[in-house]
């Protein structure tokens, strides 16, 4: 009992609501949920206090998982927000927009008039072990009802930067967890890399002398090629490691690729 009331203290101080909804129900794996959302409020200043429900996740196995918000009441007129907590109420994700997401709260704040999209679609990406409990916070900005479709399903990250050996040719990976370090072994390669990344995130290429390296070489979508010996350890992975997308193009998927063609 004691923990369900710190997690509910906690969604409140972090909303910055007069009251947070009791759990509506459980969201299972695999399965759909219609979530009814009452409109949002508007406080003064045209602050908006969002329609709220809470839903919890139990994952019955370790993996990773996607959640998803799909309007089917307001539909491209939807204003949607998912929050994602552990169950010690810590913000483990939110979405921003249909092709990434981020963990920090201040990237929208909820004490503002958020920038949320209007995509009908809004998801989110985590992973999980077994027997591991969050609980999603489904938010509505639009001033009418909404019936929101909810999905939690499980499903195989893009394989690359594993720390798998790298030397020639290209690589096709993505960053979808907020923090994730894709790794790739380079010790062997010579010639140019190049990085190509056309989506939201803010990707950079590391490139370490060894894995001690306090200053590794910056690639990133602008200067995006250099030489690649004698680096021996390749990281890609979010700057301020804030955010993540999605193994889509212009999402976090990113392309990387070791050949003999000087840089410009």
């Amino acid at each position: 009992m004691w923990r369900k009331g710190w997690l509910l203290a906690l969604l409140l101080a972090a909303c910055n609501l007069q009251g947070t909804p009791p759990v509506s129900g459980n969201l299972q794996l695999g399965r759909s949920q219609v979530a009814a959302l009452p409109p949002a409020q508007e406080g003064p200043g045209g602050e908006l206090r969002p329609g709220v429900a809470l839903y919890r996740i139990a994952l019955p196995a370790d993996g990773a998982v996607r959640v998803s918000a799909v309007s089917a009441g307001l539909g491209l007129r939807a204003r949607l927000r998912l929050v994602l907590l552990d169950d010690r109420g810590v913000v483990q994700g939110v979405s921003v927009a249909r092709r990434w997401f981020g963990a920090r709260p201040e990237l929208t704040p909820l004490a503002l008039r958020p920038q949320v999209t209007t995509d009908p679609g809004v998801r989110l990406n985590f992973r999980g072990q077994a027997g591991q409990v969050f609980y999603l916070r489904v938010e509505n900005y639009a001033l009418g009802e909404d019936q929101v479709t909810l999905y939690a399903d499980p499903f195989v990250p893009n394989p690359s930067g594993l720390g798998e050996a790298f030397t020639s040719g290209s690589k096709q990976g993505a960053i979808e967890f907020v923090g994730e370090f894709d790794r790739y072994d380079v010790a062997s390669a010579a010639g140019y890399l190049r990085l190509t990344y056309s989506g939201p995130l803010d990707l950079v290429a590391l490139l370490y002398l060894s894995p001690e390296d306090p200053n590794p070489l910056t690639l990133d979508p602008v200067v995006n090629c250099a030489k690649v010996s004698p680096a021996t350890l390749l990281v890609v992975r979010d700057r301020g490691l804030a955010r993540a997308g999605f193994d889509e193009e212009n999402s976090g998927r990113y392309t990387l690729e070791i050949s003999g063609t000087p840089c410009p």
